[in-house]
Order: C-alpha cells, then sequence, then structure tokens
C-alpha cells in the first residue's frame, strides 16, 4: 500500500531531485512502514535497493538516510523500512525480534518493491549492516537480486553474542533469538551468492572481521572486498563513510543500471 508521497509541499525544482513515498506492507499480520526515494522521472523505471537496518536499530539511522539520497542522484530507487518491534513497524521488539522474523520481514520487503508500478520489478540490489548484513546476505541466497553490498556482517552469532552479554543487551532479547542466534552459521551456504561488495572496518569491536574474509572466501566472483583501516563497527570516521559511499554506489550502479 502506498501512503501519502512527502513532496506535496516541496517546488518543481526539488522534485527534480527528491520524491519520497511512504509505503506500508504486511508480515505475519503485523504493519510494517517504510520510505521509498526515487530518482528523478527519466521516462524509465528505476532499479531499486533495498537496506536492512542492524540489530538495535531502525530506517531512520544517518546511514540508510545518507545511501538512499546517494543512491537518488545516480537515478537508483532505495527502499529503508524498519523491521517489526523498530521504528514505525508494529510489534514488540523483545518478542518479535528473531533472525528467521527479519528474514521474512524482507522477504515482504523485496515482494512489496518487486510489485511497485513506479520501479523496475526484478532489478534490485540488497543492502544490509550488521545483522542486517546477515539478513541481506541469507536473501541473497534464496531471492533474486543482482548485487549485494554488506557493512560488518556476521555469518556467525557466537562472538556477537559475547558483545551483547558483555553490553547488557542480551537483556533486550528474547530466549527464542538466543536459541536461534547461537545456532545461526551460514557460511555453507555463501557458494551462491554473487556479485557481492563486503565492507568491514579493521577494527570493528562486535564482529570480528574473520566474518568479511569467509564471506570473500566462499562467496562466487564477481566479488570485492574492501577493509577499511581503523574502522569500527559504526563506521564513525567521515573519511570511511566516504570510501563506503563512493565505491557502494560505484558497485550497485554497475549492476543495476
Amino acid at each position: 500500500m502506498y501512503l501519502k508521497s512527502r513532496n506535496d509541499s516541496l517546488s518543481k525544482e526539488s522534485m527534480k531531485t527528491l520524491q519520497q513515498q511512504d509505503i506500508q506492507f504486511f508480515c505475519d499480520g503485523l504493519r510494517l512502514m517504510g520510505t521509498l526515494h526515487l530518482p528523478e522521472d527519466t521516462g524509465q523505471k528505476p532499479s531499486c535497493i533495498i537496506g536492512s537496518h542492524g540489530l538495535f536499530s531502525d530506517a531512520s539511522s544517518p546511514k540508510q538516510i545518507a545511501l538512499a539520497n546517494a543512491c537518488t542522484s545516480r537515478n537508483m530507487a532505495y527502499f529503508r523500512f524498519d523491521h517489526r518491534g523498530c521504528g514505525r513497524s508494529e510489534g514488540d521488539f523483545k518478542t518479535e525480534t528473531t533472525i528467521t522474523n527479519r528474514f521474512q520481514d524482507y522477504s515482504a520487503a523485496t515482494q512489496t518493491i518487486k510489485d511497485h508500478p513506479q520501479l523496475a520489478g526484478n532489478t534490485i540490489g540488497f543492502f544490509g549492516s550488521s545483522l542486517g548484513g546477515s539478513i541481506a546476505l541469507l536473501a541473497g541466497i534464496s531471492l533474486n537480486t543482482q548485487a549485494i553490498v554488506t557493512l560488518a556482517a556476521p555469518i556467525s552469532m557466537h562472538s556477537v553474542w559475547d558483545v551483547l552479554i558483555q553490553n547488557g543487551q542480551d537483556q533486550l532479547l528474547s530466549k527464542d533469538f538466543y536459541e536461534e542466534a547461537i545456532a545461526f552459521d551460514i557460511m555453507d551456504q555463501l557458494h551462491g551468492i554473487k556479485n557481492i561488495l563486503i565492507f568491514h572496518g579493521s577494527e570493528d569491536e562486535v564482529v570480528p572481521l574473520s566474518n568479511a574474509h569467509q564471506i570473500y572466501q566462499h562467496a562466487e566472483d564477481p566479488k570485492n572486498l574492501i577493509i577499511l583501516d581503523g574502522g569500527c563497527h559504526r563506521l564513525s570516521e567521515t573519511h570511511h563513510q566516504q570510501i563506503f559511499m563512493k565505491h557502494t554506489l560505484d558497485w550497485f550502479a554497475s549492476f543495476l543500471t
């Protein structure tokens, strides 16, 4: 369902460079909310990148918004949405947050974008950071996509769970999440992944760098791994953000436009 566009009060000049639509869709009976960023109308339906945010984040993160706006400048659309229990979406965070549920949310978002009348159907890319990167990988294994970009994505949750315990964040999550996370390991499924660009900070304090090396080792060509020297999990340094943005846009553009 497509709600009122956010550009009603903008000038025609602004509308040429930015158009946003609030979109709601449903998964497991829950209403999920997202924002679709559309590029200037060129007469051709644009491809679209679908973003998945991190475990304790939501679709309003600065990283997602910056990437969405940058994609529209390259004639690509971007859809950022709140997983269940996050941001504007329905659901209780603690009881609804599991890896399986996040993948279900992402699958529903992907189908919503494929069905959108202003977009180029199956020409889509996947992006995810942290746990969102894991979800993008799962989607890349089982859903049709032309390109994937991940940032600080874990393919196993053992060491990540230790960090959650140290930070007291494990108390915010359910037993169902814990049991699923401890068993989570998708290394043997990565052989079906291709057209993937992998980012990871060398000093990531949450997800070990070894995850990025394992993704790169097991994925198929074309693939690329960019290690951000001194980079932390949140990608807080401006120069790292600039490297990430440039290469991400170039990667998606090379496969989607």
